[in-house]
């Protein structure tokens, strides 16, 4: 989804550097996260959108993450790559069985 929103933003001659600062989602509070997202379409790149989980060890304890869509997507990425990574290096290990 924000990969095609980039795509579409590149297409329109939009840059990123265009859009100003990227907003620190990790640092605002929920009604400055509310604030910004008043005015952005779900699928602009600064748009935040947050995830909560529970907390390891924890029955009540959630933990909070809010991220930019191109923040998240960056996340995303890099988080395939690494994956992706690690299984080239347990295939290549796994076949080098000398001996």
């Amino acid at each position: 989804m924000i990969v095609a929103t980039l795509l579409m933003l590149a297409a329109s001659g939009i840059d990123l550097a265009d859009l100003g600062p990227e907003p620190d989602a990790q640092r605002m509070t929920p009604s400055e996260i509310r604030a910004n997202n008043a005015g952005l379409a779900r699928n602009h790149p600064y748009y935040i959108r947050c995830q909560s989980r529970d907390e390891t060890g924890s029955l009540a304890k959630k933990i909070r993450s809010c991220r930019t869509n191109i923040a998240w997507e960056r996340a995303f990425i890099v988080g395939n790559q690494n994956a992706r990574d690690t299984m080239e290096v347990a295939v290549s290990k796994s076949w080098n069985t000398s001996n």
